[in-house]
């Protein structure tokens, strides 16, 4: 199979289809576009949690492992709370590697106001490299979930944060050597400035609560790039998509980088940006402005089912979710190798 997530028909066919066992407990089954889970609560909150992983060489791996958990809770509209953490690593693996790897995890908690409820580990013969395992647990207002299927047509869908900013962090963090050749000091250093450009889960909570905006359904940026989250947000929604590629923000930094190793900005990993569906998109981004982030309207949804992407004098057509191409890079790198 490809490198990278399961394709949607991988999913269904050999995957989903073989978990028919079900409890009423559960609030929703299973779905390829949802990476969330949903218990029902015994009071006014409902349990929600979910799962990311990082892999690489960094130190900072943890870091992006939670901001990805955090932040897939945060678009369901729960707060995040705990954390469950496995870290793995491969033979040769040291006991300061585990100290820089949970320094990594510690910096985002406390930047998201999150604890580390279990933390296990341990050295396996099956990895490759260092690779760190999250589950986020959190909790919502009962009947409070927004489902990333609840966007209606007419409603404008935003893009909060930047296109691959996430890839562009983790690759610089990877490859720093490497770049060091190509680019000059204040070129790298701009980059690692743009780590304060990341969403966190308070921003998109914060507008979520905002209720004059009329958000419907947030997707978190993740694995495909935002070409992969727009195609969840209307697929999961049973919608289409009218949307302009010139309003897809983007900075230099990861347009300079995509095109040093060659890869799509719009098939890159985007952790910490997100794409929001509202009634009211100048409210929406008011208030994300306001937390400090940067937002702005794409298009809209569609009762019809076409996935329209304009850009320049040409007009294309969505396709399904290409494999990500940090994983590609990756997977490239370790060929070389």
């Amino acid at each position: 199979m490809r490198t990278g997530e399961f394709s949607r028909t991988v999913w269904r066919r050999s995957g989903a289809k073989q978990f028919q066992t079900e409890r009423e407990e559960v609030l929703f089954g299973l779905s390829p576009e949802e990476r969330c889970a949903a218990l029902k609560g015994t009071g006014e909150k409902d349990f929600l949690w979910t799962q990311a992983s990082a892999f690489g060489n960094s130190a900072e791996i943890g870091y992006y492992a939670v901001l990805r958990a955090a932040g897939d809770l945060a678009a369901r509209g729960a707060e995040p709370e705990a954390l469950s953490v496995r870290m793995t690593l491969p033979p040769g693996g040291s006991e300061s590697d585990v100290e820089e790897l949970s320094a990594g995890i510690e910096s985002a908690c406390r930047q998201m106001k999150l604890q580390t409820a279990c933390f296990q580990g341990e050295v396996s013969p099956a990895a490759g490299m260092p690779t760190v395992n999250v589950s986020a647990a959190g909790t919502v207002r009962s009947g409070g979930i927004l489902r990333c299927g609840m966007m209606r047509p007419g409603q404008s869908i935003l893009l909060c944060g930047y296109t691959g900013l996430e890839g562009t962090l983790r690759i610089l963090d990877e490859s720093e050597e490497e770049l060091e050749e190509r680019f000059v000091p204040a070129f790298l250093d701009q980059i690692r400035e743009l780590r304060r450009e990341l969403v966190l889960p308070d921003v998109i909570l914060g507008a979520q609560k905002n209720g004059d905006s009329g958000i419907s359904a947030v997707q978190q940026i993740g694995s495909g790039g935002i070409l992969a989250a727009l195609w969840d947000l209307t697929e999961a929604s049973g919608t289409g998509m009218k949307v302009d590629m010139a309003e897809f923000s983007i900075r230099q930094e990861t347009v300079e980088l995509c095109e040093f190793y060659r890869l799509n900005p719009y098939l890159l990993t985007s952790a910490g940006s997100y794409l929001i569906a509202a009634d009211d998109a100048d409210r929406v981004t008011e208030v994300l402005e306001k937390a400090g982030a940067r937002a702005g309207k794409l298009g809209v949804a569609t009762a019809d089912k076409a996935k329209v992407i304009s850009g320049r004098d040409e007009i294309r057509y969505l396709d399904r979710p290409a494999p990500d191409e940090f994983m590609r890079w990756w997977a490239e790198r370790t060929q070389q190798h």
